[in-house]
């Protein structure tokens, strides 16, 4: 029953971290690639699942869900459609403010370009996925609900490992990532009725552009 469980999440987080190829585009095209990017994966997963939602039981769909969806999610909106919509939303915010900032003589690199964003993006994706597998596997010490204190040091790990090959490429400073794997972890903890899929990416992200925001005032970065 356990296996079983952690295999149809292995497959629910391959499916939704497909928004992960966010920091490929970026890399790519920089950041508005990447909010057009993130918006046509979005309407991808908005059409595909108000049609699985309407015709759930007749193949393919019911194959497909039953392997990406927890069973509460089978007749509604999956977890992938709540990342998409954080995900656009903390990769359009992020360049707002920086672009608005800028025009104070503020300059922000990192939220500029895109990869502050992208951070977000990618800790929430692997630290969430690695904290639920390793929750459902090991996770004796429960926290909240279904979270666990073995699911969220993984979470922690993995996310702070997904960043620091981030910043082998790309270069940007490793304390964001320390600071976005604590911001994971916390949101993990704190019990908040709005979906963590979304909100993940928009707090890791807010996180971040206010600490390079400070950051760069204190001459940091």
């Amino acid at each position: 029953m356990v296996a079983s469980r952690v295999v149809t999440e292995i497959h629910r987080k391959l499916f939704h971290s497909l928004m992960g190829l966010v920091a490929i585009v970026n890399w790519i095209g920089g950041p508005l690639l990447s909010i057009g990017f993130a918006g046509i994966c979005l309407a991808f997963f908005l059409g595909f699942d108000f049609s699985r939602v309407r015709v759930y039981g007749y193949f393919p769909f019911r194959r497909v869900t039953e392997r990406v969806m927890r069973s509460a999610e089978r007749t509604k909106l999956g977890a992938n459609v709540f990342f998409a919509v954080g995900t656009l939303f903390s990769l359009l915010l992020l360049y707002l403010w920086g672009s608005f900032l800028l025009r104070f003589g503020l300059a922000c690199y990192w939220m500029l370009s895109g990869w502050l964003a992208v951070s977000a993006v990618l800790v929430s994706a692997i630290g969430d996925g690695a904290a639920a597998i390793i929750g459902m596997s090991i996770g004796r010490h429960r926290l909240r609900d279904n979270r666990t204190v073995e699911g969220s040091i993984g979470g922690f790990v993995f996310g702070f490992l997904t960043f620091l090959l981030l910043s082998y490429f790309i270069g940007i400073p490793w304390f964001y990532g320390l600071i976005a794997a604590v911001m994971l972890v916390v949101v993990e903890i704190v019990a908040l009725s709005i979906n963590d899929n979304l909100l993940n990416p928009v707090v890791l992200g807010i996180a971040l552009a206010v600490s390079e925001v400070l950051f760069t005032l204190f001459g940091v970065v």
